[in-house]
């Protein structure tokens, strides 16, 4: 559980946040996730809206990991590496009328069209979904799919739904990731890809940002979380300045993760 004096401190900074002061025009109810209480689109009188998911750990089993945490820090990971693919998410703890928001919400992205309803991505598009790729891979994201890429008529494309981030069990491999990772990198040369670069090497220079970030908001599995993004973010950097092509074998980019995380617990150690 966060301390109190955590939250409140973050209130006003960090990833808390609050909507009760916001005048609610109406809200509409979603039971997809199979739970007591599904996402919920709260629209304000303004006109603009947010998607609230609850805490699932107040409705499953308490070892449940805390979700609002994982989807709000990515959101400050996307700020901090300049992304700017994940809408503005933060955790919350408000009474609304006689309801409990404990929770996240997250801007709602008007007028869009997931990936599946697209027929090609434009140039800018590509890029911004190839940026993905990298981002994805090292926050452990394991529910990417078209379906939570959003794409805008402006050219905006926009990442969302990042709960199944930072280690979600104990039981976790933190040396899984999918095959499609070990495929991108082996068929381009990324060394040549500007945008690809930049997002390895914003990754590398916050990289202690980062690990604070998780050190301090993240209440279960932190250590992993934090082995698991350490690992990729060395590895892809590495891998980057030697100037030679990544692997094609999934086998290898797994023992190069192993020997990462192998060399950052030795460190820690010593």
């Amino acid at each position: 559980m966060i301390e109190k004096s955590i939250f409140e401190k973050g209130v006003k900074e960090g990833i808390f946040g609050s909507i009760k002061d916001r005048e609610i025009d109406h809200i509409e109810y979603d039971r997809w996730m199979g739970g007591p209480r599904g996402p919920e689109k709260i629209i304000f009188k303004d006109g603009s809206a947010v998607i609230f998911k609850c805490d699932i750990r107040h409705y499953w089993m308490a070892d449940n990991p805390d979700t609002a945490i994982r989807e709000a820090i990515v959101y400050q990971i996307d700020k901090i590496v300049g992304l700017g693919l994940v809408p503005k998410t933060m955790v919350i703890d408000d009474m609304i009328g006689n309801v409990q928001y404990d929770g996240s919400v997250q801007d709602w992205i008007k007028n869009a069209k997931d990936g599946y309803q697209i027929e090609r991505f434009t140039d800018e598009e590509r890029k911004d979904y190839e940026r993905l790729r990298v981002f994805d891979f090292i926050i452990g994201n394991s529910d990417r799919h078209l379906g939570n890429v959003l794409f805008t008529d402006d050219g905006r494309v926009y990442a969302i739904d990042h709960n199944a981030s930072l280690i979600i069990s104990s039981d976790d491999d933190i040396l899984s990731f999918p095959d499609a990772v070990v495929l991108f990198f082996s068929k381009n040369v990324v060394h040549d890809m500007p945008h690809i670069v930049e997002i390895i090497e914003k990754f590398h220079a916050n990289k202690d940002k980062i690990l604070d970030l998780i050190n301090t908001y993240v209440q279960d599995n932190t250590e992993m979380a934090k082995l698991m993004v350490e690992s990729r973010i060395n590895y892809l950097y590495t891998m980057l300045k030697k100037d030679k092509p990544f692997p094609r074998k999934y086998r290898e980019w797994r023992n190069a993760l192993n020997e990462e995380i192998s060399c950052i617990l030795r460190r820690n150690k010593g």
